[in-house]
């Protein structure tokens, strides 16, 4: 972002005086006063437990050249922009930066796989193209304009991920992105606290394509008739369909084996390798070689490109310690993010013991107790070895169980409860799966088994 602190204000509709400043350049906008510096705008947020108008004299210590508040700070000697609302200002002016230099917009969105297919989506459109994306999963009301305000507006794509938790966040989102191509990879019951339903959750991901500029490009998966219902009650959009359940679309993906994938472009065929993870990786495919393939790239591209994607922190992360591969999916969970992780996970073991360390899924509403007893019936059918499970729910997980697998499920709460179930199950190699929502904290569990293998290797060795 460069821009002066008279077109700020502009932006803004603020009101105040600027002592002179006017066309001094912002050199970036925080929220955070610890990250202020001289030359960095400040913008006071209110939080649940804290209000930024309280760090502005922090901020302004720092070097912040001026302050967005909603209300008075007379004692502040640089200047003050007043605003209505710090956080729809804050939105206001990511999206006078997307309509002042956004070149060409894409929207990702869906209920699992977002960061995934945005990662991915750079790594392949970077091979010919200047990438800008969100910074990690800054995908809501807060990080999508302050990611927007990084880019330097020399960008060819700016690839933004989306991210709701009730029905009005998509048009809040939709107001400050204003995407050229939107991409809804998927629908599932996540959120159902705010969305309600799997309804609800397909209205609200299909709002996006109310906020698409002209030509209003989409790209949408069509293994789901809910979001084809949300794409045709809105004839001008024009849609691009791809499927991974061999549906009657224009990209059609099908995981064979061992990695490897085919992509049916038209009457062409194209099969390549990719990385461990089995089918959970054909939407996010599936997506990106859509998006890919419309802006110009050719097969052999994108398989380069998707050649350099990495899996993120906590997203499906496959490390190997010892006779133990360890995936780490701990970042968040769903019922369909779950489901796939499991299935995947259960893909790269193969013939080797397959273990579960999963925990509860947040922000179900009504639907929790069902969401966890159909969770106990895919790990029904996956033939794991144990199943470890943190949470409030784990009287739902063992109901939905069939009774040979609840022999092998244990609930644990903490470190040394934890390493003495791993002691008693006796596990000496294989697939562990770490995953569940936030407020789990499931990562712990990771550093848990890592001292519990480094222990018991150490025993071994004596």
């Amino acid at each position: 972002m460069k821009m002066s602190l008279e077109e700020i204000s502009f932006a803004l509709k603020s009101v105040g005086d600027l002592n002179g400043s006017e066309k001094t350049t912002v050199n970036n906008v925080q929220t955070d006063s610890r990250l202020v510096r001289p030359g960095d705008l400040f913008i006071c947020l209110c939080g649940q437990k804290l209000d930024g108008h309280n760090f502005a004299w922090q901020a302004a210590g720092n070097g912040a050249l001026a302050i967005v508040s909603h209300r008075p700070l007379p004692q502040l000697k640089i200047p003050v922009l007043l605003v209505e609302d710090t956080l729809k200002a804050l939105g206001s002016l990511g999206g006078y930066w997307r309509g002042k230099k956004g070149k060409r917009v894409i929207a990702v969105t869906g209920s699992a796989g977002k960061t995934t297919t945005k990662e991915m989506m750079s790594d392949v459109l970077g091979i010919s193209h200047k990438v800008g994306k969100n910074y990690k999963n800054w995908n809501n009301q807060i990080g999508l304009p302050l990611s927007i305000l990084k880019f330097s507006g020399d960008e060819d794509f700016w690839i933004l991920e989306l991210g709701i938790n009730t029905f009005h966040d998509m048009e809040e989102l939709g107001e400050i992105a204003r995407p050229d191509l939107a991409v809804i990879i998927n629908i599932g019951p996540c959120h159902l606290e705010g969305l309600g339903n799997i309804e609800g959750v397909a209205r609200s991901k299909g709002k996006i394509l109310d906020y698409l500029q002209e030509p209003r490009k989409a790209f949408v998966c069509s293994d789901y008739p809910l979001l084809a219902l949300e794409v045709d009650s809105r004839p001008d959009i024009d849609p691009v369909w791809f499927s991974c359940l061999e549906n009657h679309a224009d990209y059609n993906l099908k995981y064979l084996e061992s990695g490897h994938y085919r992509v049916t472009d038209g009457s062409r065929s194209v099969t390549f390798e990719f990385m461990p993870g089995g089918e959970q990786y054909c939407e996010n495919i599936g997506a990106v070689w859509a998006v890919a393939r419309h802006s110009g790239l050719d097969p052999s591209q994108i398989i380069r490109g998707l050649g350099k994607f990495k899996s993120s922190d906590q997203r499906f992360s496959v490390q190997n310690l010892g006779p133990w591969i360890i995936i780490d999916d701990t970042y968040n969970a769903n019922p369909l993010s779950m489901t796939r992780a499991i299935n995947a996970a259960r893909d790269i073991a193969g013939e080797r013991p397959l273990f579960l360390v999963v925990g509860d899924m947040a922000e179900l509403g009504p639907s929790e107790t069902k969401a966890h007893q159909d969770l106990g019936k895919v790990i029904s059918g996956t033939d794991c070895q144990g199943v470890f499970f943190h949470g409030k729910n784990a009287e739902n997980v063992r109901s939905g169980l069939d009774n040979g697998e609840r022999r092998n499920f244990y609930e644990t709460n903490n470190r040394d409860h934890f390493k003495s179930l791993l002691n008693r199950v006796n596990c000496s190699g294989g697939v562990v799966l770490f995953k569940g929502s936030r407020s789990t904290g499931m990562e712990k569990f990771i550093t848990y088994f890592k001292e519990w293998v480094s222990h018991k290797t150490q025993l071994n060795n004596e």
